[in-house]
C-alpha cells in the first residue's frame, strides 16, 4: 500500500503532462489532492487502487478506506489503542450538555457544495432559519465561507473563470439574510480561493489562493480600503484552512513532495512583519507525524494551541477499539499533542471481497471566537463543544462542506 506522500508524488508525476479539459492547462495534481482530501475524508467506498490512474480517479471522487486483515468484530485486535503519536493524546471526557453548550453561537452558515444556496441554521438544533440563493452561474463546489463581524459572513463564489466576494448579512435571530457584493478586488482569471478567514477585529480578510496549476499565495485585504498585501512562494503547493490569532495568520500548506522534503503542515505568518515570502514564518505542525496524517489544522483564537483533524496513516494493524482518527488539540509552541477532543474508532466492514477494519477521518471547517465550539464532519456533520459531539443537519455525511459560525 502506497503511503499518502508517495501517492501524492506519483499522482503529480502521472498527471504532469495531462491537459485539463476546461482550462487547457496541465492537470493540477495539488488542486486535485487538496479537493480530494476534503472528499476522501468522508467516503466509505471500499476500493482497491490498482494503478496510478485509478488512484487519480479515486482521489477525485472517493475516500479510499485502507483495509487490514479480516478479523471478526468481537475478536481482540493487536496493538489495541492509538497507533500514532498525535492520536495517543488522552481522550477528553465530554462535559454535560449545559456546560458544553455554554457560549454556543446562535447559528451557523453553510455554503452547500452540492447546491447553489447558503443556509443559516440554529446551532442548538440545526433547524433551518433562512436560505439565500447564490448568484446565477456559481459553481457551488468551489464556494468558501468565513464568519465576519457579528451578523455577517464573507463568501468567495466562483463562476468560471472568475471568483468574486460577497457579504452575507444575517439578522440577529437568523430568520432573514441577504447577499451583497463585497468591495474586494476581483481575482485574476484562473485563480481560485481555497480558504477564507476574517480577522478578530473584522477589519481584514485573509484569502488563500490557488494560483495557476502549481502555486499558491495568501492575500490580506483591508476591507475598509480594499488595500491588498500578498505573500507568495516559489514552492509548489497550496495554502488552505486559514485562521487568525491576533495579527498572526495560520495556514495549512499542502504539497505533493515526499515526507523528507515536504513543507506540508500548519504554518504561522506574522502579517505585521516585512517581506513577501509566504514560508517566512514557522511550521507548527508537519502534515505527517509518526504514522498520523494531519488532514488540516487551525490556530486556536489565543494562538497558544491549534486544533488538528488527524487520521492514522501508518502500517500497524488496527481493530476494535483502536483510535484511528479524530480531532486533536496540540501545542502551538512545540507541536506536541495535548488532548484528543473527538476520537474516531476503526470501523469494521464485512464486505466479502475486502473484509476488515477501516480508517475514517475528520474535516474541521470552523472554530468559533472562543475556541470552545467547533464544526466538524466525520462520519456525521456536527458541532463539537468541549469534547461533546452533537450531530447537525445542513451537510450530507461523508462530503466536503463549507461552514462557519
Amino acid at each position: 500500500m502506497l503511503s499518502e506522500h508517495d501517492l501524492r508524488t506519483r499522482l503529480a508525476e502521472a498527471l504532469h503532462d495531462q491537459a485539463d479539459p476546461v482550462t487547457g492547462d496541465g492537470v493540477d495534481a495539488v488542486g486535485i489532492f487538496a479537493r480530494a482530501v476534503r472528499r476522501r475524508q468522508h467516503r466509505r467506498t471500499v476500493v482497491r487502487v490498482t494503478s496510478v490512474l485509478a488512484a487519480a480517479a479515486l482521489l477525485a471522487g472517493a475516500w479510499a478506506l485502507r483495509p487490514w486483515p479480516a478479523r471478526s468484530p468481537g475478536s481482540p485486535a493487536p496493538g489495541y489503542g492509538p497507533p500514532g503519536l498525535l492520536l495517543a493524546a488522552a481522550v477528553v471526557r465530554p462535559q454535560p450538555a449545559p456546560a458544553a453548550d455554554n457560549g454556543l453561537p446562535s447559528y451557523y452558515a453553510i455554503a452547500d457544495h452540492g447546491r447553489p444556496v447558503a443556509e443559516i441554521r440554529r446551532s442548538a438544533t440545526g433547524k433551518l432559519l433562512s436560505r439565500v440563493p447564490l448568484p446565477p452561474g456559481i459553481d457551488p463546489k468551489l464556494s468558501q465561507i468565513a464568519a465576519g463581524r457579528p451578523g455577517t459572513f464573507v463568501l468567495a463564489l466562483a463562476s468560471f473563470p472568475r471568483t468574486r466576494f460577497y457579504l452575507l448579512h444575517v439578522s440577529a435571530d437568523g430568520r432573514s439574510a441577504r447577499l451583497a457584493p463585497l468591495s474586494v478586488p476581483r481575482l485574476p482569471a484562473g485563480d481560485y480561493v481555497s480558504a477564507l478567514a476574517v480577522s478578530p477585529d473584522g477589519r481584514t480578510l485573509a484569502v488563500a489562493l490557488q494560483v495557476g496549476s502549481q502555486h499558491g499565495a495568501v492575500e490580506v485585504v483591508r476591507l475598509a480600503t480594499g488595500a491588498v498585501r500578498t505573500w507568495a512562494t516559489a514552492r509548489t503547493g497550496q495554502p488552505t484552512a486559514l485562521s487568525w490569532a491576533g495579527h498572526e495568520l495560520g495556514f495549512f500548506w499542502q504539497d505533493v513532495k515526499p515526507a523528507a522534503t515536504s513543507a506540508a503542515g500548519l504554518w504561522t505568518l506574522d502579517t505585521t512583519a516585512p517581506g513577501r515570502n509566504l514560508m517566512s514564518g514557522r511550521r507548527i505542525l508537519p502534515a505527517s507525524v509518526g504514522g498520523d496524517s494531519v488532514q488540516t489544522a487551525l490556530l486556536g483564537p489565543g494562538g497558544r494551541t491549534a486544533i488538528a483533524s488527524v487520521t492514522y496513516d501508518g502500517t500497524r494493524h488496527v481493530g476494535a477499539g483502536t483510535v484511528v482518527g479524530g480531532i486533536v488539540e496540540v501545542s502551538a509552541r512545540t507541536g506536541h499533542p495535548l488532548r484528543t477532543l473527538l476520537a474516531e474508532h476503526a470501523a469494521y466492514s464485512a464486505d466479502p471481497v475486502h473484509p476488515g477494519w477501516y480508517v475514517t477521518a475528520c474535516e474541521l471547517p470552523a472554530i468559533d471566537g472562543s475556541g470552545a465550539h467547533l464544526l466538524v464532519s466525520c462520519d456525521r456533520f456536527g458541532r463539537l463543544d468541549r469534547a461533546r459531539f452533537t450531530p447537525l443537519p445542513g451537510s450530507s455525511p461523508q462530503t466536503a462542506v463549507a461552514a462557519a459560525w
